[in-house]
């Protein structure tokens, strides 16, 4: 079963790059089940949390009065001219990241209107004042809504890549730093190139990165866990032939492949993994099923999907050496 198992990762792996770091997972646990002294069942795929659906994850915005809009329309001011491109056709099925840019002009356009009308002026205050609290949760649909985020989180785009480096996440790197930017400024009302802010939402999409460190974080964290209990069951009983097997084993697929590619993952990780967190904590009022997905990349959260499988690597490696120090094996 095991073996059959392997064959077929491997066909997968060899016809999809999105599953080539499953294979070399599979191959380094069947190479250990040859020994006489490891017994590891074939490991199930282990699926983390999905990103909700839309409707779990969409906070709703204060719209304007319409009776208020048609007065201002007749005043002296941008306020009608802005807010009446929400209420047209097309303005009723903005995107959220349109809707976002939206906010940020009806607020300016408030705050500089001048109307004589003290009542008028106070109601209109009040409207500002409200869209100014709900900046954040603007921000945080435009980010977390559309297209372009449900690509990027999304688990089904398999693996990290195998040969991947942090020379390949540098658009994406800069890309969530414009948005962190922005997301800090917004008390600022910054001024947003539409085009540049649409961009870098498309290359989250494109990059898919969210979704696919999510899945192999899981699936390290499975298999690492797997080997790593096994191994912590030996004892001085392999010494000698079965450990030189094994130190083998553990050199060619662990040392050579294994671990470079979680150097790689953890390097870029450790990149974008502080800006994809900042990004949520500038957005507000998730739902709690959104913040539960968003809490596995945690770099703090003891339950998140990184620092579990940080623990597994961690326990790998201890079992390992413990094993290798019994038998009197250097692990050069």
């Amino acid at each position: 079963m095991i073996l059959l198992s392997g064959i077929i990762l491997v066909g997968v792996g060899g016809c999809d790059t999105r599953f080539k770091a499953e294979a070399v997972l599979s191959q380094y646990v069947m190479d250990l089940n040859r020994s006489q002294f490891f017994v590891i069942d074939s490991p199930a795929i282990i699926m983390p949390i999905s990103l909700p659906a839309l409707r779990d994850r969409q906070q709703k915005l204060s719209n304007f009065d319409i009776g208020l809009l048609e007065f201002l329309s007749l005043q002296q001011c941008d306020v009608g001219i802005v807010a009446g491109k929400k209420n047209s056709i097309l303005g009723k099925v903005m995107p959220d990241s349109q809707r976002f840019l939206y906010e940020l002009d009806i607020i300016r356009a408030i705050e500089s209107c001048d109307i004589d009308d003290d009542a008028l002026a106070s109601e209109l205050q009040l409207v500002a004042e409200k869209k100014r609290i709900e900046l954040p949760i603007a921000f945080g649909n435009a980010i977390f809504n559309g297209e372009e985020s449900k690509e990027f989180f999304s688990i089904s785009n398999g693996f990290f890549p195998l040969n991947d480096t942090t020379e390949n996440q540098q658009e994406l790197i800069s890309a969530l730093n414009r948005l962190v930017d922005i997301g800090e400024r917004l008390a600022d009302l910054p001024n947003i190139n539409g085009q540049v802010f649409e961009n870098d939402l498309r290359v989250l999409m494109n990059s898919e990165y969210a979704g696919k460190l999510l899945y192999s974080l899981a699936q390290l964290t499975n298999y690492l866990s797997l080997v790593s209990g096994q191994v912590g069951t030996l004892n001085k009983e392999v010494c000698g032939a079965p450990m030189t097997y094994l130190k083998q084993q553990f050199d060619v697929h662990y040392v050579e492949k294994i671990q470079p590619y979680m150097g790689r993952l953890n390097s870029s990780a450790y990149q974008v993994l502080p800006l994809l967190n900042r990004l949520g904590e500038l957005s507000s009022s998730f739902s709690v099923d959104m913040r539960r997905f968003l809490k596995q990349f945690s770099l703090r959260d003891e339950h998140s999907e990184w620092l579990r499988y940080q623990r597994a690597s961690q326990m790998h490696a201890k079992q390992w050496s413990a094993l290798f120090k019994s038998c009197s094996v250097s692990l050069r």
